[in-house]
């Protein structure tokens, strides 16, 4: 079915041009029309050559840009998202999720928010300095994943943010609108197993591309050994340990994909650990172990991954949240407050930026105003000592 006759099935009022219309032609129809945005059906290569003459017109407009056509490639579309325009169709797209970007759109553009596409803000002066790069956060409605979700936004970043709590995600979306990125809000629960291809295909229908991961969503059962139920154990594992190895699973078989088929992968993950992991706690033997899990997958998997161009590292925070009630309740101003989430944020940011490219298989302790790198296992001694025979 054309496009058009899809958007009017949908209730929207299309004016057709045809195919063979200027940049400057679109415009001044758009602009005589009081039209929301301007669709092109990419025919041929050769229009590619007026993105940016378009991008620029719609950009003076205030109005939405969306391309689609069968010739365009993957990697067409996140170059095209790159240099502004709102959303990229390509042939194997979806009638659910073509309309759902377009409403986007539209909405945004009636919002009065028309500055902004799926990178954010269109702001040549301040882009930030992970502008154009697509990472997924869980755990984003509250505490370090908001602190997290709302960093990247201001370095320019665009965010898939995922939690359980669908409200508090469109609070976080509502904080991050005046930012230079962006937040698309995800609701789903990280243990269901297809979790992690409905977030990558959420990354990739909106934006195109993804390039980053911050696994840290998370919970809290505490108890002995001898008391800690199974239900505990197993829910403690599932949110901790095996919601972050399908993630890997998942969106590293996606950058191998792009890997092997000749594409440059400049990606980066960082997952969740914890002192408890690195040192354990007493009452605390089964998040120890969930945690001491999750250091050690980063390892594996930075050695796994890293022959496809990606990162992993993992962080063990110190921040006031719902899971550290025993450092007392947050008071006043962020900035003044050392355990405040937002002062862990910028790690992540690093970790996800181009000034950590050769930082990978690493454990990060972060809080309290200091980072440390703690030390890795290491073989003891042999018992008994190996006897070197002279010659």
């Amino acid at each position: 079915m054309a496009i058009s006759q899809f958007l009017v099935r949908q209730g929207y009022e299309v004016i057709y041009l045809g195919r063979f219309n200027t940049p400057e032609r679109l415009a001044a129809v758009a602009g005589q029309e009081d039209a929301d945005l301007i669709g092109v059906s990419v025919h041929s290569w050769e229009f590619l050559a007026y993105a940016d003459e378009l991008v620029a017109r719609c950009r003076d407009l205030g109005i939405g840009l969306v391309l689609g056509g069968s010739v365009l490639t993957d990697r067409d579309q996140a170059d095209l998202i790159a240099r502004g325009a709102d959303a990229v169709f390509g042939p194997y797209a979806h009638e659910a999720a073509m309309l759902q970007q377009i409403d986007a759109v539209v909405h945004r553009v009636r919002a009065g928010d028309a500055a902004t596409h799926p990178f954010g803000t269109r702001d040549a002066g301040r882009p930030g300095p992970l502008a154009g790069r697509v990472v997924i956060v869980t755990g984003a409605a509250r505490g370090l994943g908001r602190a997290y979700t709302l960093e990247l936004c201001r370095q320019g970043a665009a965010v898939v943010a995922t939690d359980v709590d669908e409200a508090a995600l469109e609070e976080v979306v509502g904080a991050a609108r005046d930012t230079p990125g962006s937040v698309h809000a995800q609701a789903c629960d990280i243990t269901d197993s297809d979790a992690p291809r409905l977030l990558l295909r959420t990354a990739l229908h909106r934006y195109g591309q993804l390039h980053g991961l911050v696994s840290n969503a998370g919970l809290l059962r505490s108890g002995p050994i001898l008391r800690l139920d199974d239900d505990d154990l197993r829910l403690l594992f599932d949110v901790h340990v095996t919601a972050a190895f399908r993630l890997l699973r998942v969106i590293g078989g996606y950058w191998r994909a792009e890997a092997k088929a000749g594409r440059t992968v400049d990606a980066a993950v960082v997952l969740t650990t914890s002192s408890a992991g690195l040192y354990g706690f007493r009452a605390e033997a089964a998040y120890s172990a969930a945690k001491a899990a999750v250091a050690m997958l980063a390892r594996v998997g930075a050695d796994e991954l890293g022959r496809y161009g990606a990162t992993v590292n993992a962080i063990a925070p110190v921040a006031r949240t719902r899971l550290t009630e025993w450092l007392g309740e947050r008071n006043g101003d962020p900035v003044d407050d050392p355990l405040a989430a937002e002062h862990i944020a910028p790690v992540i940011t690093w970790l996800l930026g181009p000034g950590a490219r050769d930082v990978t298989g690493r454990v990060l302790e972060a809080g309290n105003g200091q980072i440390s790198v703690p030390g890795t296992w290491q073989p003891g001694t042999p018992w008994p000592p190996v006897r070197v025979m002279p010659p």
